[in-house]
């Protein structure tokens, strides 16, 4: 349906699942969405916006990618990443549970 706006029917059990995923999320995701939610970025930039090593930055990735939050555009070798409508969608949503970094303890 082209033209038509995704819908994300929230009050379903879509809402728990992603309420808890992102809950459970590493702070190092959670400040690439939070980056991400301002403006579209390469890798490079990505990494020095949110602070994320760049070792990090790619796990990170995988994991907003997998959850369909994250998604990128190839330009030659560049690649710029952005949120998908879902990710803006669950930014808006869960707002504060991505703003809220977990408390990492390190072994």
């Amino acid at each position: 349906m082209a033209g038509s706006e995704n819908n994300y029917d929230l009050n379903s059990p879509l809402h728990v699942y992603l309420k808890d995923m992102i809950s459970k999320l590493p702070n190092a995701t959670k400040l690439i969405i939070q980056t991400l939610s301002k403006q579209d970025y390469n890798k490079e930039d990505l990494s020095l916006n949110a602070r994320v090593r760049r070792g990090e930055l790619n796990a990170a990735l995988v994991w907003v990618e997998s959850l369909g939050l994250v998604s990128y555009s190839s330009s030659g070798r560049q690649k710029l990443y952005s949120l998908t409508p879902l990710g803006k969608v669950c930014f808006s949503e869960y707002n504060e549970l991505f703003l809220t970094l977990n408390e990492e303890k390190w072994e």
